[in-house]
């Protein structure tokens, strides 16, 4: 997995997270105020010499994020590339389930 493919998902989970968060304050609230971003704090991780620096931006980036979705400032302490899992994928059981749904009429 490379790190924009990361960085992208990083992304759309905090856009999820944001998305929520401000329907969920919508409800209790009737007309809530607009959110006010305190600058984040970055530190930049400590890296290891066999991985590669992250990138000045990207972590400003990544702690912006934070920052929106808490709504206060958070120290950033380390960012590190994992590996996502794959789940297996057995088509015949997904072609069954396909067959299942079709068979079903839609309200």
């Amino acid at each position: 997995m490379t790190i924009s493919a990361l960085l992208s998902q990083v992304a759309v989970s905090l856009l999820v997270v944001l998305l929520y968060h401000l329907w969920v304050s919508r409800k209790k609230q009737p007309a809530p105020a607009p959110p006010v971003v305190p600058a984040p704090v970055v530190t930049p991780p400590v890296a290891s010499p066999a991985a590669d620096p992250m990138p000045p931006e990207t972590l400003a980036v990544i702690a912006a994020a934070i920052a929106v979705v808490l709504g206060r400032p958070h120290r950033v302490v380390a960012v590190q590339q994992a590996a996502a899992p794959m789940p297996e994928v057995n088509v015949w059981a997904l072609e069954g389930r396909v067959k299942q749904f079709m068979s079903h009429k839609v309200r």
